[in-house]
């Protein structure tokens, strides 16, 4: 395709040029994503994507089949045949409609010639990877990456990320030697800007994998430079593997200006709580018995669900675990009134309130808490208006954020925690939510829960 020019404003005096080297489906770049202002003194700058669901509510079958595209222009990598069902998941990602037809119709659609391990990077991408994986019948296993500390597992990997804020990423499984099965590993994130994180964990995985030779990064965004993807190509001939990049749109930036940041942000919230109600889950759940660490040092005793993937899935688990969810979600839909609901799911547990979400019907919308410090206006055009911030409710003594919760009127907002390590943060959260919106504030806890009489 013709290259495209765009220049793109993000504050006053501030701006990014991009240029778009492929686009295969064409879609315009705020179909993918917007741009804001990040406190970090690295990178002052985010792709706010418009397709996840993490700092931007969405349809929650948004970010299912923006990794069902994924999933399918992989299956075109590998096979050379394009799958019939890409224009449809592309139209409803454009056009925002049949997107329940078309998610429904796509999940585990394609098949597999070998073993493949896909790998979510947290905390962005653990969904994202997740869907990926969705899309596939068979001899497909996920795990996801975690920043969480669990004191009595060993890691079967540990890798480090660069330009984060939370630089250590980790896999914990229980089954290596499942894993270890594989014949090929693909690596999903939402955006590769360098390509180092990926050297680094495939570097550390060929130590585990000496016998797989074949490598696949996917992403929704892919801005490596000519130089930086000339590098993998060594680094192919030098461990004497392949390293492929399958990418919805991939391209260069730079950015010019310097941005002029405020004080006004807020600070971690500390009004007074209310007393909390849990919503128990009357559905008995899968989960795995492990203490982690917070950054503040504070134990988390509560359990970890199976469902994530955190620990290792098979095609054959995850579609078990899917009917699960689904029991859930019936549950949930007794407490949904007319009006609009929103989902929120916290930091790398995304997935499950996602898919949980899609099954609550029409007018459902979901995004997650996030670690990500975006500055926040309410200049007019500018992304991201208005935030909370808190402690994150899993791992205490992280600063979370919420973001735009006030971007439309809802009537339910569902709070899904996986495992609360202190209710008074929580309760804190939800007198936050309770102020910002009119809306029935129902907190999910997944380790509360009750058989139904």
């Amino acid at each position: 395709m013709q290259q495209q020019m765009s220049k793109l404003s993000i504050l006053p005096d501030y701006s990014i040029d991009i240029e778009i080297t492929h686009n295969p489906h064409n879609f315009a770049l705020t179909d993918l994503f917007k741009m804001a202002a990040r406190i970090n003194k690295k990178r002052q700058f985010l792709f706010v994507s418009t397709v996840l669901g993490k700092h931007l509510a969405v349809r929650p079958q948004v970010p299912l089949l923006t990794g069902t595209l994924l999933a399918m222009m992989y299956h075109q990598h590998l096979t050379g045949q394009k799958v019939a069902a890409s224009s449809a998941v592309v139209k409803a990602l454009k056009e925002g409609a049949d997107l329940s037809e078309v998610q429904n119709s796509t999940e585990g659609s394609l098949e597999l010639a070998q073993e493949t391990l896909f790998i979510g990077f947290a905390e962005t991408a653990t969904a994202l990877g997740h869907a990926v994986f969705n899309a596939y019948d068979s001899k497909a296993m996920y795990i996801h990456t975690t920043r969480e500390v669990l004191p009595d597992f060993e890691p079967f990997v540990t890798f480090e990320e660069e330009h984060s804020h939370a630089t250590s990423h980790r896999i914990y499984t229980e089954e290596p030697e499942v894993l270890l099965q594989a014949k090929r590993i693909v690596l999903i994130d939402d955006e590769i800007t360098t390509g180092n994180t990926v050297i680094n964990i495939i570097q550390t995985l060929r130590q585990k994998f000496p016998l797989v030779k074949q490598y696949a990064v996917l992403s929704i965004l892919d801005w490596r430079s000519e130089q930086q993807q000339k590098i993998f190509q060594q680094l192919e001939e030098q461990w004497g593997i392949s390293i492929t990049f399958t990418s919805i749109i991939c391209g260069h930036f730079n950015c010019s200006g310097i941005p002029s940041l405020t004080s006004t942000q807020p600070n971690i919230l500390t009004q007074p709580t209310n007393n909390l109600t849990l919503w128990p889950i009357q559905e008995s759940i899968d989960r795995k018995f492990y203490r982690s660490i917070a950054e503040n040092k504070f134990v988390n005793s509560q359990p970890y669900l199976v469902a994530t993937g955190r620990f290792m899935l098979t095609s054959k688990q995850h579609f078990q675990q899917k009917k699960m969810l689904q029991t859930i979600a019936k549950q949930l839909q007794k407490l949904r009134t007319d009006g609009p609901a929103l989902v929120i799911g916290t930091g790398e547990f995304m997935y499950v309130p996602m898919q949980i979400a899609s099954y609550l019907g029409n007018d459902v919308y979901f995004q997650s808490t996030t670690r990500s410090p975006i500055y926040c206006t309410d200049d007019l055009g500018y992304t991201i208006t208005e935030k909370i911030a808190f402690e994150s409710p899993e791992n205490n003594g992280v600063d979370n954020y919420l973001y735009n919760i006030q971007s439309q009127s809802y009537t339910e907002l569902f709070f899904m925690v996986e495992r609360i390590a202190s209710k008074e943060v929580v309760a804190r959260v939800v007198n936050e939510l309770q102020i910002l919106s009119n809306a029935k504030v129902y907190v999910i806890c997944m380790h509360e829960w009750e058989v139904e009489q």
